[in-house]
Formats: C-alpha cells, structure tokens, sequence
C-alpha cells in the first residue's frame, strides 16, 4: 500500500503524472499533477485506497464528480476527469480539476480576523452567484464554510471566487446522471447512512483541495458527524480516529448497524441541517450568513464544542453584529440576521437575493448621487433630448400662463375674485405639467438605467423605452393621473402632499417595467418605497431643493431680481424661470431611478425578470442569441424535481 507521499511520480491512466502533494485529509489527498498531453497544470484528488473498500465513500466521490461536472460557472471549481486507474496493485479514484493560485478565505480570515465591508460584498456576491447556480441545477452544497471557499488573484487588484467540494452536495431526485436519489444509503438529504462498524468518519482539512504551494494542512473539521460524536478541544467537530485504521478488536466485518450521521460542518449546518431533516437551497442560505457574520465579525455566530454548536443552532438566537462590530450598518446586520432564521421560510429565499440585499444595504445613499451624476453627464444629449420632449406639456402650460398674464395685465376688471381664479388656474396647469414631465422622465430613466444595469453592452437608446411608453401609455395615464390629483390635494395641506409624494415615488417605474396599474401599482410604489423610508426622504428634499435652487439661480442670472415685481417683463421672465428644468429634471429623476432599483435590492430582488421587458424593444443580434442559448443549455430543474425549488 502506499502513502500519500508514495503516489508522488506515478502516471494515471497514461495522462496525469502526479509531481507533489499539496494537501491530504480523511478522504484522500490532492496532488499538483501534468497532463502529459496539453503539458498543463492541474489538481487530481485522489480516494484514500483504504476507502475503496467501502462503498459510501466511492459513491460521495462519484456524486462530487456528477455534482461539480454538471456545473458550468466562472464562481465553481471546474471539474475536467473522473475515473479509476491502478497504481501497482491498488485500484484508486481520481479527481482532476483545475489548479488555482491563491488561498482559501479560511486563511484570510485567521489572520485578519475581521474584512472590509466591500470585500465582503465582493467575495459573498460571487459565492452566492456560484451556489445560485448550483440550487437552479437542483444541487445543494450542504458544506459551505470558508474552507471551501477559494480566493484567486484576477490580477486586476482583486480576487476571482472558486466555490469548493461538491463532495457530500444533494443532487435533486431524478437530476443525476443514473436519474436516482444521489444521498447515499437513500437517506434524505441531510443523512447519510454509516456502519457503526466502521469508525471512518470523513474528515477533511480545511483547504485540502487546493492548498497555496508549499502550504501546509490546517486543522480538521468534520463534514460527517456521526449521531454521537467525539469532539476536539476546539469544538469544530472532528470525529473517530485521525487515521483509518479501525480501533483495535473491531473490523469493517462486524456488526453492521445502520445508523444515521449529520453531514456537515457544525458551525456552518443549518437547524434543519442539524435535525437531519430533508434540505433545499434555503439550508445553504444558513451557511452563507454564517459565513457572512464570521466575516464581519471575526468569529461564527455559536462556538464551543460540536454538541453544543448544534444545539445552539436549534435553539439560540445568534449575537447581534453590531454589539461585535460596531462598524457594521444596522441594515446589513439585519440582513444577516434574517439569513440566520431558524425558520427556512423567514430567509431570504434565494442566494442571489441575499447577495443584493446585502449589496444594497452596504451601499450608501453618496454612492448612488455620484451615480446619478455621473450618469447625466455620460448621456447628456440624450438625457436631456428625452427632457425636451417629456417638457412638451410644460412648455404649453407655460405659453398658456404667459398669455394670461398678458390678458390680467392688460384688463384691469377682472376683479380680486377672477384674478384670484386665474392664479389659482395658473398654478393647477404648472404643477400638473411639471408633475407629468417629472413622471415621465423618472419612468423612462428607470428603463435606460435598468438596462444599463442588465445589458451593460448595449446602446443606451431612448427608442427602447419609447416603445414601453408607446405599449403602457393608458395604464401610465391613467395612474398618473390618479396619482397626481391625490398629491395634488394633498398639498392643499401641505405635509399630506409631502408624504404622498414620497409613497408614490416609484409609480412611473412600476408600470413601465413591471407591468401594474391603478392601485397595484400605487401599492407596489408604497412597499418598495417603505423598504428605507430615510433615504425616501432625502430624496424627496433633494427633488424640492434642486427645483427651487435652480429657479432662484436662474432668476438671478437672468436679472429678475433687478426688475420691478410689478412689471409686465419680470411677470413674463419668471414664468420662464421653470423652463430650466429641462436641464436639471434628468439629474434630479435619475436619484428615483437608481433609488427604485435600489429599494429592490433591499427586498433581494433581482432584475432577471427586468430583461424580457427590455427586450421587446427589438430583436437580439446574433451573438445575444449565442450567448442565451449558451445561459439556457441546462435547463434548470422544474419544481416538482427539485428540493431547492422552494428556496428560490
């Protein structure tokens, strides 16, 4: 038999010669090895031959290679080769992967302890985009930690994510290649069937399925714990023997008991995970905001020894963020939280949606400005021809006014009562002009800046939103009319107005990309807008300030201020004062926009089901078609097939 060291020079199959160890564990061991026929480097695990005699741990390394193999992502290790070969006179399993440079984020995190916001952001976004692909393809991890989450320079500055170890991941009934349930033993999926006979337990090193060169194992930790463990000193749970070899007196012949093992790590397993019970996407979603709380705080929510971990993760409520961090936005510690719900159902129900309500919760309201800004002045011509057009209506009712005034000034019987009348007219057709051309311009923004956001490639064109406009303009009517006459009314009494203009602030977007009218999307406009009320707020004053700073600097370049007030020239100039926001509306209906998008996020929405509707705008070319079909290729299971389809 050999060692691990023993393979080192050995050819598998007459295609991977194996250079160096770079990492072992209860399992097997990892191997820097060649290609003999592409001369490329690459990573090959091989199965301890002492496991080959045991049939649980050939098939959890076949359901590795079926798991990973399957998946097709730049966030998931890529899994090239899977086969038997004979080494002398042992017949062992292989692996063959990618070789990655880097680390994992376990050994970040033991010597930073505790990592930038940002890079939290960057680093979960990536895994969730990883493991989201992974839950469409009816596969749960079932062991996400920080060892298994490989961080590679991109050589840019920052770091390409590798999601690791498909190795005990629950393959959806009827997703497998063999078209069976992949647990093992035919448990469910958080089960696996054990010999008591047999004292093998897998343990694995943290990182043993790239270790950096010349790096060296870490501690274990468990990924199968058997139903009464043995634990370390430090709690995470290793259990049985280090090595392989049965205690003394006992074989692999004895009696046979089956019994139940948790699969695992204790302090990233879900509650459910830790009752054995039936898992699906929501599980992994536990694990990601364990990981996310070890990452903003320097320590897992629960410690100590293995038992006591798992009855923690039963029973207790984990530590606030904040009280270990102060640092950390109260948001983002509440999103956190909720992904740490003993209840599946309280969680954000997929890995993606955690991804953005983190993201979006991070994010200062600066950040979004500086956006919106920077937006307006990348599409300036175009921003400010949609203005133009959006002021139409404004124009008119600006024409109308001066002609009023001309009549008022002109005709000196109209009375205090008829002059009261025709100002009270007057400022009607202004407020509705300028609310409808406010309205229309925050929609369409919503649509460019949307697709900026889902089709980074594309052109922004005016004519894609003008055609959502052109197929939603009686429902965009008829809201917009409701809407404007109750805020209209409701700044009769002023703060009533103030408080209705900031629930209805997304209307305009809300029928334009997701398709609702009426009190639908008066309703929608309200929950997304009650998702961070401060940020409403600001935005609303930044909306009247803008508008008034702008009209008190106009007036004061224009010279209005040195003409007499009850001229007939400063009457008709400051009716035109207004016009000026043909230039700063566009700035000032980008801060809804992005906010829209934004309140979204809060809620871990995506914008997936945003392309369709950008889409109708017109054909994709040909390449958009390739690169769809190339995104569709495995189509991801139904409902019925998956058990993660309910953490989506």
């Amino acid at each position: 038999m050999h060692s691990v060291d023993g393979y080192v020079g050995q050819t598998l199959d007459e295609k991977y010669r194996l250079e160096r160890l770079l990492g072992q564990g209860g399992m097997g061991a990892v191997y820097l090895a060649t290609h003999l026929g592409t001369g490329r480097s690459v990573a090959v695990k091989l199965i301890a031959p002492a496991l080959m005699r045991r049939s649980i741990f050939v098939e959890r390394f076949k359901r590795e290679a079926r798991a990973a193999g399957r998946l097709r992502h730049p966030n998931i290790v890529d899994v090239t080769d899977f086969g038997f070969a004979r080494v002398g006179h042992e017949r062992i399993a292989y692996l063959v992967m990618e070789y990655l440079d880097g680390c994992t984020l376990h050994d970040v995190l033991e010597e930073e302890r505790t990592v930038p916001i940002t890079f939290v952001v960057e680093i979960l976004e990536q895994v969730c985009s990883a493991v989201h692909e992974a839950h469409r393809q009816g596969i749960v991890h079932r062991d996400l930690k920080p060892e298994n989450i490989w961080l590679e320079p991109n050589r840019l500055g920052g770091y390409r994510v590798k999601v690791l170890d498909f190795g005990i991941a629950k393959v959806a009934e009827g997703q497998d290649s063999a078209g069976k349930e992949a647990s093992i033993g035919g448990g469910e999926c958080g089960t696996e069937e054990i010999q008591s006979g047999e004292w093998i337990v897998g343990t694995t090193n943290p990182g043993m399925d790239r270790l950096p060169e010349g790096g060296a194992p870490g501690p274990e930790s468990a990924t199968i714990l058997e139903s009464r463990p043995e634990t370390t000193a430090d709690g995470v749970g290793a259990v049985g023997v280090a090595d392989i070899t049965p205690p003394s007196g006992e074989s692999a012949a004895g009696d046979l008991t089956q019994v139940n093992a948790l699969v695992g790590t204790p302090r990233y397993m879900s509650p459910e995970q830790c009752r054995g019970e039936k898992l699906d996407a929501r599980s992994d979603i536990y694990s990601l905001g364990v990981i996310a709380h070890q990452m903003l705080s320097g320590t897992t929510p629960f410690t100590g020894e293995a038992t006591e971990v798992i009855r923690a993760h039963l029973e207790d409520e984990p530590p606030s963020l904040q009280e270990l961090n102060r640092r950390v936005p109260s948001r983002v510690s509440a999103v956190v939280r909720s992904a740490l719900a003993k209840d599946p159902a309280f969680r954000p129900q997929s890995a993606l949606a955690f991804a953005n309500a983190i993201r979006a919760n991070a994010t200062g309201l600066g950040a979004l400005y500086r956006r919106a800004f920077a937006f307006y002045c990348e599409h300036f011509p175009k921003v400010v021809a949609l203005s133009f057009l959006a002021h139409i209506p404004v124009l008119a009712g600006v024409l109308l006014v001066i002609g009023a005034t001309v009549w008022e000034s002109q005709i000196n019987g109209l009375g205090a009562l008829g002059a009261a009348l025709l100002r009270m007219s007057i400022a009607v057709i202004y407020i509705v002009s300028t609310y409808v051309a406010a309205s229309t311009i925050g929609g369409v923004t919503a649509i460019l800046v949307t697709q900026l956001e889902v089709a980074p490639l594309k052109q922004v064109e005016l004519r894609t939103a003008f055609d959502i406009v052109r197929r939603r303009w009686r429902p965009f009517v008829r809201t917009g009319v409701a809407v404007c006459v109750r805020i209209f009314l409701g700044f009769v009494l002023v703060i009533p107005g103030m408080i209705l203009l900031a629930r209805q602030l997304f209307w305009a977007p809300v029928v334009l990309m997701e398709g609702l009218e009426g009190k639908a999307a008066r309703d929608r406009s309200r929950a997304l807008a009650s998702r961070s009320w401060p940020a409403i707020v600001a935005a609303v004053i930044f909306l009247v300030v803008m508008d008034r700073a702008t009209q008190g600097l106009v007036g004061t370049l224009i010279g209005l201020d040195a003409l007499p007030k009850d001229g007939l020239g400063a009457k008709v100039l400051s009716k035109l004062v207004p016009l000026a926001s043909i230039l700063t509306l566009p700035l000032v209906s980008m801060v809804p926009a992005l906010l829209y998008l934004k309140m979204r996020e809060l809620g871990g929405e995506t914008l997936t089901e945003i392309m369709s509707t950008l889409e109708t705008g017109g054909a994709r070319t040909r390449w958009e078609e390739r690169m769809r079909s190339r995104v569709t290729l495995n189509a991801p299971p139904t409902p019925s097939a998956s058990g993660s389809s309910s953490g989506r």
